[in-house]
């Protein structure tokens, strides 16, 4: 199990799904705490860990899959 709790700009990215600048983007704009220490970002894993749970794409209903099909 992965004990880190914060995570680099970078590796929120890949985590997110999204660009670099875009993590930055959130990070501006407040959508994401952060905390600057030494020069590098600190983003704490629990928020990038929130917006993975709004990004979960919804599951076709099992209606929708029959019609699909049949």
């Amino acid at each position: 199990m992965n004990s880190q709790k914060t995570l680099s700009p970078r590796e929120a990215a890949n985590r997110l799904g999204i660009s670099l600048n875009a993590v930055y983007s959130l990070l501006w704009a407040g959508k994401i705490s952060a905390e600057q220490r030494e020069n590098r970002w600190h983003i704490p894993k629990a928020d990038v860990d929130r917006r993975l749970v709004g990004k979960r794409p919804a599951r076709p209903s099992v209606d929708a899959t029959e019609k699909q099909v049949g």
